[in-house]
Protein backbone atom coordinates (compact mmCIF):
# COMPACT_ATOMS: atom_id res chain seq x y z
CA UNK A 1 0.00 0.00 0.00
CA UNK A 2 0.64 3.68 -1.12
CA UNK A 3 2.39 5.34 1.88
CA UNK A 4 0.75 8.59 2.60
CA UNK A 5 2.11 11.46 4.33
CA UNK A 6 0.63 15.27 5.06
CA UNK A 7 3.34 18.03 4.40
CA UNK A 8 3.26 20.41 7.47
CA UNK A 9 5.28 23.51 8.65
CA UNK A 10 7.40 23.39 11.81
CA UNK A 11 9.81 25.25 13.19
CA UNK A 12 13.07 23.57 13.87
CA UNK A 13 15.28 23.61 16.96
CA UNK A 14 17.20 27.03 15.46
CA UNK A 15 13.06 28.42 14.79
CA UNK A 16 13.73 28.39 10.89
CA UNK A 17 10.82 26.86 9.08
CA UNK A 18 11.00 24.10 7.40
CA UNK A 19 8.32 21.46 5.88
CA UNK A 20 8.22 17.71 7.17
CA UNK A 21 5.88 14.97 5.52
CA UNK A 22 4.02 13.24 8.50
CA UNK A 23 2.92 10.04 7.89
CA UNK A 24 -0.79 8.85 8.55
CA UNK A 25 -3.29 6.44 8.21
CA UNK A 26 -6.46 8.44 8.16
CA UNK A 27 -7.00 12.38 8.62
CA UNK A 28 -9.41 14.74 9.56
CA UNK A 29 -9.61 18.08 8.11
CA UNK A 30 -11.56 20.32 10.70
CA UNK A 31 -10.63 23.71 9.95
CA UNK A 32 -13.26 25.30 10.19
CA UNK A 33 -14.02 28.49 7.49
CA UNK A 34 -12.59 32.07 7.22
CA UNK A 35 -14.81 35.39 7.02
CA UNK A 36 -16.64 35.87 3.44
CA UNK A 37 -15.06 38.67 1.30
CA UNK A 38 -12.51 40.09 4.21
CA UNK A 39 -9.76 39.83 1.71
CA UNK A 40 -11.41 41.10 -1.67
CA UNK A 41 -13.26 44.06 -0.86
CA UNK A 42 -11.17 46.86 -0.74
CA UNK A 43 -9.95 48.09 2.59
CA UNK A 44 -11.56 45.52 4.83
CA UNK A 45 -8.53 43.51 5.75
CA UNK A 46 -6.89 46.76 6.54
CA UNK A 47 -9.71 48.61 8.39
CA UNK A 48 -12.02 46.49 9.72
CA UNK A 49 -12.13 44.02 12.74
CA UNK A 50 -13.02 40.23 11.39
CA UNK A 51 -14.91 37.73 13.32
CA UNK A 52 -13.27 35.35 12.32
CA UNK A 53 -10.31 33.81 14.46
CA UNK A 54 -12.45 34.55 17.51
CA UNK A 55 -9.28 34.77 19.11
CA UNK A 56 -8.16 37.71 17.38
CA UNK A 57 -11.28 39.69 17.49
CA UNK A 58 -11.70 39.55 21.49
CA UNK A 59 -8.21 41.13 21.24
CA UNK A 60 -9.19 43.84 18.62
CA UNK A 61 -11.89 44.66 20.71
CA UNK A 62 -10.04 45.23 24.00
CA UNK A 63 -7.48 47.35 22.46
CA UNK A 64 -9.82 49.19 20.71
CA UNK A 65 -12.02 49.60 24.16
CA UNK A 66 -8.57 50.78 25.73
CA UNK A 67 -7.62 53.08 23.38
CA UNK A 68 -11.49 54.64 23.48
CA UNK A 69 -11.06 55.06 27.15
CA UNK A 70 -8.24 56.73 26.90
CA UNK A 71 -9.39 59.49 24.42
CA UNK A 72 -12.52 60.24 26.35
CA UNK A 73 -10.20 60.66 29.51
CA UNK A 74 -8.02 63.40 27.35
CA UNK A 75 -11.70 64.45 25.40
CA UNK A 76 -10.22 63.76 22.43
CA UNK A 77 -13.21 61.86 21.20
CA UNK A 78 -17.06 62.26 22.78
CA UNK A 79 -19.07 59.49 20.70
CA UNK A 80 -18.44 56.35 18.56
CA UNK A 81 -20.14 55.34 15.47
CA UNK A 82 -19.89 51.36 15.48
CA UNK A 83 -20.86 49.88 12.12
CA UNK A 84 -21.15 45.99 11.76
CA UNK A 85 -21.09 44.48 8.03
CA UNK A 86 -23.25 41.50 8.18
CA UNK A 87 -26.82 40.89 9.13
CA UNK A 88 -26.55 37.37 10.31
CA UNK A 89 -26.74 35.94 13.89
CA UNK A 90 -22.83 37.29 14.67
CA UNK A 91 -23.56 40.71 13.36
CA UNK A 92 -26.73 40.85 15.41
CA UNK A 93 -25.40 39.97 18.18
CA UNK A 94 -22.25 41.81 18.28
CA UNK A 95 -24.26 45.19 17.78
CA UNK A 96 -26.22 44.60 20.78
CA UNK A 97 -22.93 43.13 22.66
CA UNK A 98 -21.62 46.61 21.36
CA UNK A 99 -24.12 48.89 22.48
CA UNK A 100 -24.00 46.79 26.13
CA UNK A 101 -20.28 46.85 26.64
CA UNK A 102 -19.67 50.94 25.00
CA UNK A 103 -23.07 52.72 26.02
CA UNK A 104 -22.28 53.46 29.36
CA UNK A 105 -19.46 54.47 28.73
CA UNK A 106 -19.86 56.98 26.14
CA UNK A 107 -22.76 58.23 28.22
CA UNK A 108 -25.25 56.96 25.75
CA UNK A 109 -23.29 59.19 22.57
CA UNK A 110 -23.13 56.13 20.72
CA UNK A 111 -24.71 54.92 17.26
CA UNK A 112 -24.34 51.40 15.50
CA UNK A 113 -25.57 50.82 11.73
CA UNK A 114 -25.45 47.04 11.14
CA UNK A 115 -25.63 46.82 7.07
CA UNK A 116 -27.74 43.65 5.67
CA UNK A 117 -27.23 42.45 2.28
CA UNK A 118 -30.75 41.10 2.51
CA UNK A 119 -34.48 42.45 2.85
CA UNK A 120 -34.62 41.80 6.42
CA UNK A 121 -33.10 39.97 9.09
CA UNK A 122 -33.03 36.02 9.37
CA UNK A 123 -35.64 35.53 7.00
CA UNK A 124 -35.87 32.08 7.01
CA UNK A 125 -37.24 32.51 10.45
CA UNK A 126 -41.39 32.59 11.18
CA UNK A 127 -42.99 36.22 11.01
CA UNK A 128 -42.79 35.76 15.32
CA UNK A 129 -39.45 35.66 15.44
CA UNK A 130 -38.77 38.27 12.90
CA UNK A 131 -40.93 40.55 14.68
CA UNK A 132 -39.41 39.55 18.22
CA UNK A 133 -36.32 40.53 16.64
CA UNK A 134 -37.58 43.61 15.38
CA UNK A 135 -38.59 44.63 18.51
CA UNK A 136 -35.34 43.65 20.32
CA UNK A 137 -33.25 45.78 17.68
CA UNK A 138 -35.52 48.69 18.04
CA UNK A 139 -35.12 48.62 21.82
CA UNK A 140 -31.20 49.16 21.61
CA UNK A 141 -31.38 51.47 18.80
CA UNK A 142 -29.55 49.41 16.26
CA UNK A 143 -29.74 51.22 13.10
CA UNK A 144 -30.32 48.33 10.51
CA UNK A 145 -29.27 49.05 6.49
CA UNK A 146 -31.01 46.47 4.28
CA UNK A 147 -30.52 45.70 0.74
CA UNK A 148 -26.95 47.31 1.12
CA UNK A 149 -23.70 45.36 -0.45
CA UNK A 150 -20.20 46.91 0.27
CA UNK A 151 -18.33 47.67 -2.00
CA UNK A 152 -15.10 49.42 -0.29
CA UNK A 153 -13.72 50.72 3.08
CA UNK A 154 -11.48 53.70 3.48
CA UNK A 155 -10.26 54.79 6.88
CA UNK A 156 -13.63 57.18 7.51
CA UNK A 157 -16.10 55.49 5.46
CA UNK A 158 -18.02 52.57 4.62
CA UNK A 159 -18.83 52.80 0.53
CA UNK A 160 -22.08 50.77 -0.02
CA UNK A 161 -24.92 50.54 -2.93
CA UNK A 162 -28.52 49.04 -2.92
CA UNK A 163 -28.44 45.48 -3.96
CA UNK A 164 -31.88 46.63 -5.87
CA UNK A 165 -30.07 49.93 -7.85
CA UNK A 166 -26.42 50.00 -8.14
CA UNK A 167 -26.51 53.19 -8.81
CA UNK A 168 -27.53 53.93 -5.33
CA UNK A 169 -24.92 54.70 -3.25
CA UNK A 170 -23.75 55.87 -0.44
CA UNK A 171 -21.34 56.73 2.30
CA UNK A 172 -21.43 55.87 5.90
CA UNK A 173 -18.63 56.98 8.13
CA UNK A 174 -17.41 55.23 10.97
CA UNK A 175 -14.97 54.99 14.28
CA UNK A 176 -14.80 51.42 14.09
CA UNK A 177 -15.69 48.61 11.84
CA UNK A 178 -16.64 44.95 12.58
CA UNK A 179 -16.55 42.49 9.41
CA UNK A 180 -19.11 39.71 10.41
CA UNK A 181 -20.30 38.63 6.73
CA UNK A 182 -20.52 34.65 7.31
CA UNK A 183 -18.08 31.86 6.14
CA UNK A 184 -15.95 31.31 3.20
CA UNK A 185 -13.86 28.54 2.57
CA UNK A 186 -10.21 28.56 3.84
CA UNK A 187 -7.53 28.87 0.92
CA UNK A 188 -6.13 25.28 1.90
CA UNK A 189 -9.68 23.41 0.78
CA UNK A 190 -8.48 24.86 -2.73
CA UNK A 191 -5.22 24.26 -2.19
CA UNK A 192 -5.83 20.71 -1.66
CA UNK A 193 -7.93 20.28 -4.83
CA UNK A 194 -5.18 21.93 -7.07
CA UNK A 195 -2.23 19.55 -5.37
CA UNK A 196 -4.36 15.62 -4.99
CA UNK A 197 -7.37 16.29 -6.38
CA UNK A 198 -9.63 16.27 -2.99
CA UNK A 199 -13.21 17.47 -4.23
CA UNK A 200 -14.75 20.18 -3.18
CA UNK A 201 -17.42 22.26 -3.92
CA UNK A 202 -17.13 24.46 -7.14
CA UNK A 203 -17.70 27.60 -6.26
CA UNK A 204 -17.38 27.52 -2.30
CA UNK A 205 -14.23 25.48 -1.83
CA UNK A 206 -16.16 23.57 0.67
CA UNK A 207 -14.79 19.68 0.68
CA UNK A 208 -17.12 17.35 -0.48
CA UNK A 209 -18.23 14.42 2.21
CA UNK A 210 -20.74 11.70 2.34
CA UNK A 211 -22.95 11.09 5.26
CA UNK A 212 -19.89 9.26 7.12
CA UNK A 213 -17.94 12.89 6.79
CA UNK A 214 -15.67 11.11 4.40
CA UNK A 215 -14.38 12.73 1.58
CA UNK A 216 -16.14 11.58 -1.91
CA UNK A 217 -12.61 11.85 -3.76
CA UNK A 218 -10.34 10.34 -0.94
CA UNK A 219 -11.91 7.71 1.58
CA UNK A 220 -8.80 8.26 4.00
CA UNK A 221 -9.60 11.51 4.26
CA UNK A 222 -12.37 12.89 6.49
CA UNK A 223 -13.96 16.36 7.51
CA UNK A 224 -16.67 18.07 9.68
CA UNK A 225 -17.93 21.57 10.63
CA UNK A 226 -18.13 24.82 8.51
CA UNK A 227 -14.95 23.85 6.33
CA UNK A 228 -17.42 21.11 4.68
CA UNK A 229 -20.52 20.35 2.62
CA UNK A 230 -22.32 16.99 3.13
CA UNK A 231 -23.12 15.29 -0.26
CA UNK A 232 -26.64 13.45 0.08
CA UNK A 233 -29.33 13.02 -2.33
CA UNK A 234 -32.05 12.64 0.76
CA UNK A 235 -30.22 15.42 3.11
CA UNK A 236 -29.73 19.05 2.53
CA UNK A 237 -26.34 20.22 3.53
CA UNK A 238 -26.71 21.71 7.05
CA UNK A 239 -26.03 25.63 7.02
CA UNK A 240 -22.46 27.15 8.74
CA UNK A 241 -23.32 26.73 12.54
CA UNK A 242 -21.00 25.92 15.43
CA UNK A 243 -24.14 23.60 16.14
CA UNK A 244 -23.85 21.61 13.67
CA UNK A 245 -19.80 20.91 14.12
CA UNK A 246 -20.53 19.93 17.50
CA UNK A 247 -23.08 17.60 17.16
CA UNK A 248 -20.90 15.86 14.51
CA UNK A 249 -17.81 15.21 16.51
CA UNK A 250 -18.81 11.93 18.37
CA UNK A 251 -19.76 10.76 14.73
CA UNK A 252 -16.33 11.82 13.40
CA UNK A 253 -14.49 10.41 16.31
CA UNK A 254 -16.35 6.70 16.25
CA UNK A 255 -15.87 7.30 12.21
CA UNK A 256 -12.21 7.93 12.60
CA UNK A 257 -11.48 4.65 14.96
CA UNK A 258 -13.32 1.92 12.64
CA UNK A 259 -11.77 3.33 9.24
CA UNK A 260 -7.97 2.73 11.15
CA UNK A 261 -9.72 -1.24 12.61
CA UNK A 262 -9.51 -0.13 16.01
CA UNK A 263 -13.23 -0.97 16.56
CA UNK A 264 -14.59 -4.46 15.86
CA UNK A 265 -16.81 -2.65 13.40
CA UNK A 266 -14.29 -1.52 11.39
CA UNK A 267 -15.84 -1.40 8.32
CA UNK A 268 -19.54 -0.19 9.25
CA UNK A 269 -18.78 3.73 9.54
CA UNK A 270 -21.84 5.54 11.12
CA UNK A 271 -23.91 8.16 9.23
CA UNK A 272 -24.59 11.68 10.49
CA UNK A 273 -27.52 13.01 10.30
CA UNK A 274 -27.86 16.92 10.98
CA UNK A 275 -31.12 17.93 12.57
CA UNK A 276 -33.50 20.10 10.76
CA UNK A 277 -32.98 23.09 12.93
CA UNK A 278 -31.97 24.16 16.22
CA UNK A 279 -32.38 26.17 19.23
CA UNK A 280 -30.78 29.87 18.27
CA UNK A 281 -29.55 32.17 21.58
CA UNK A 282 -28.88 35.61 20.64
CA UNK A 283 -27.62 37.19 23.68
CA UNK A 284 -29.14 40.96 24.30
CA UNK A 285 -26.22 41.96 26.71
CA UNK A 286 -28.57 43.08 29.10
CA UNK A 287 -29.00 40.18 30.72
CA UNK A 288 -31.88 38.35 28.66
CA UNK A 289 -31.76 36.66 25.19
CA UNK A 290 -33.76 36.29 22.55
CA UNK A 291 -34.18 32.75 21.39
CA UNK A 292 -35.73 30.67 18.42
CA UNK A 293 -37.05 27.63 18.14
CA UNK A 294 -40.18 25.99 16.47
CA UNK A 295 -40.87 28.95 15.43
CA UNK A 296 -41.76 30.51 18.10
CA UNK A 297 -39.78 33.61 19.82
CA UNK A 298 -38.15 33.22 23.38
CA UNK A 299 -36.91 35.76 25.60
CA UNK A 300 -36.37 37.45 29.29
CA UNK A 301 -33.32 36.45 31.65
CA UNK A 302 -34.50 32.62 31.54
CA UNK A 303 -33.05 32.38 27.69
CA UNK A 304 -29.93 34.17 28.91
CA UNK A 305 -29.30 31.72 31.66
CA UNK A 306 -30.21 28.75 29.18
CA UNK A 307 -27.88 29.60 26.77
CA UNK A 308 -25.31 30.47 29.63
CA UNK A 309 -25.94 27.11 30.69
CA UNK A 310 -25.08 25.11 27.55
CA UNK A 311 -21.96 27.52 26.57
CA UNK A 312 -21.01 26.09 30.55
CA UNK A 313 -21.94 22.38 29.44
CA UNK A 314 -19.92 22.65 26.14
CA UNK A 315 -16.70 24.18 27.31
CA UNK A 316 -16.64 21.37 29.93
CA UNK A 317 -16.04 19.18 27.91
CA UNK A 318 -12.51 20.36 27.05
CA UNK A 319 -12.21 19.00 30.85
CA UNK A 320 -9.63 15.87 30.37
CA UNK A 321 -11.68 14.11 33.20
CA UNK A 322 -14.81 14.27 31.18
CA UNK A 323 -13.84 13.21 27.59
CA UNK A 324 -15.49 9.92 26.60
CA UNK A 325 -14.59 7.02 27.64
CA UNK A 326 -14.38 3.38 25.70
CA UNK A 327 -17.03 1.27 26.53
CA UNK A 328 -15.23 -2.12 26.74
CA UNK A 329 -17.97 -4.09 26.49
CA UNK A 330 -19.24 -2.87 23.06
CA UNK A 331 -15.76 -1.23 22.12
CA UNK A 332 -16.71 1.74 20.70
CA UNK A 333 -16.83 5.12 21.87
CA UNK A 334 -20.02 6.81 23.10
CA UNK A 335 -21.53 8.85 20.18
CA UNK A 336 -24.42 10.56 22.50
CA UNK A 337 -24.75 14.20 21.96
CA UNK A 338 -22.88 15.97 25.42
CA UNK A 339 -26.13 17.17 26.43
CA UNK A 340 -28.44 14.58 25.71
CA UNK A 341 -30.92 14.23 28.88
CA UNK A 342 -30.79 10.75 30.51
CA UNK A 343 -33.71 11.59 32.27
CA UNK A 344 -36.12 14.09 32.73
CA UNK A 345 -39.47 14.82 34.80
CA UNK A 346 -42.68 14.10 33.05
CA UNK A 347 -43.78 16.33 30.49
CA UNK A 348 -45.88 19.56 31.33
CA UNK A 349 -49.44 19.66 30.46
CA UNK A 350 -49.61 21.26 26.56
CA UNK A 351 -51.37 23.99 27.94
CA UNK A 352 -49.03 24.74 30.75
CA UNK A 353 -45.73 23.78 28.43
CA UNK A 354 -47.29 26.87 25.91
CA UNK A 355 -47.34 29.17 28.37
CA UNK A 356 -43.89 28.46 30.32
CA UNK A 357 -42.23 29.11 27.14
CA UNK A 358 -44.21 31.69 26.22
CA UNK A 359 -43.46 34.01 29.83
CA UNK A 360 -40.79 36.69 30.12
CA UNK A 361 -41.06 37.49 33.56
CA UNK A 362 -37.98 37.06 35.85
CA UNK A 363 -39.25 34.13 37.58
CA UNK A 364 -38.59 31.42 35.06
CA UNK A 365 -36.85 28.30 36.03
CA UNK A 366 -34.74 27.43 32.38
CA UNK A 367 -33.90 24.20 33.19
CA UNK A 368 -38.17 23.19 33.20
CA UNK A 369 -38.39 25.44 30.00
CA UNK A 370 -35.23 23.45 28.26
CA UNK A 371 -37.08 20.58 29.60
CA UNK A 372 -39.91 21.53 27.59
CA UNK A 373 -38.27 22.14 24.28
CA UNK A 374 -36.64 18.74 24.60
CA UNK A 375 -39.89 17.02 25.01
CA UNK A 376 -41.12 18.36 22.16
CA UNK A 377 -38.09 17.33 20.20
CA UNK A 378 -38.58 13.74 21.47
CA UNK A 379 -42.23 13.48 20.39
CA UNK A 380 -44.37 15.26 17.45
CA UNK A 381 -47.59 15.00 18.61
CA UNK A 382 -46.44 17.02 21.61
CA UNK A 383 -44.76 19.45 20.03
CA UNK A 384 -47.43 19.99 17.65
CA UNK A 385 -50.14 20.42 20.37
CA UNK A 386 -47.53 23.32 22.23
CA UNK A 387 -47.33 24.91 18.86
CA UNK A 388 -50.89 25.13 18.41
CA UNK A 389 -51.53 26.84 21.85
CA UNK A 390 -47.94 29.07 21.80
CA UNK A 391 -49.16 30.64 18.12
CA UNK A 392 -52.56 30.96 19.10
CA UNK A 393 -51.57 33.19 22.29
CA UNK A 394 -49.28 34.86 19.65
CA UNK A 395 -51.99 35.82 17.58
CA UNK A 396 -54.21 37.45 20.04
CA UNK A 397 -51.23 39.03 21.77
CA UNK A 398 -50.10 41.12 18.69
CA UNK A 399 -48.57 43.35 20.59
CA UNK A 400 -46.00 40.17 20.59
CA UNK A 401 -43.69 38.66 23.72
CA UNK A 402 -41.27 41.68 24.55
Amino acid sequence: EEKKTVQVEVSDENGEVITKGVPFDVVSVDIGSTTRDFNRIPGASQYCISTRPISDLVVRIEKEEELLKERLKNNTVKAAHFVVVGGGPAGIELSLAIRARFNDMLDSNLAITLIDSSDGLLVNESPACRRALESVMSKYNIDVRFSMLVDEITSSHVHVYSSKDQTSREMIPYTHIIWATGAEAHDLSWSLNKQCGLAVSETRGWIQVNSYLQSLSHPYIFAAGDCCEIVNDNEKSPPKAGVYAVRSGPILIENLTRFVGASKCSQELVPYHPQDDFLKLLMCGDGTALGFRFGIPLYGKWVWKLKDHIDVMFMDLFDVAKLPKLDEKKDEYDTAQYDASIERPPPLDSDEAAKLLLRTDDDVDFRRAWDVLRDMMADDKYKYDVLDIARLSLGKQRSEII
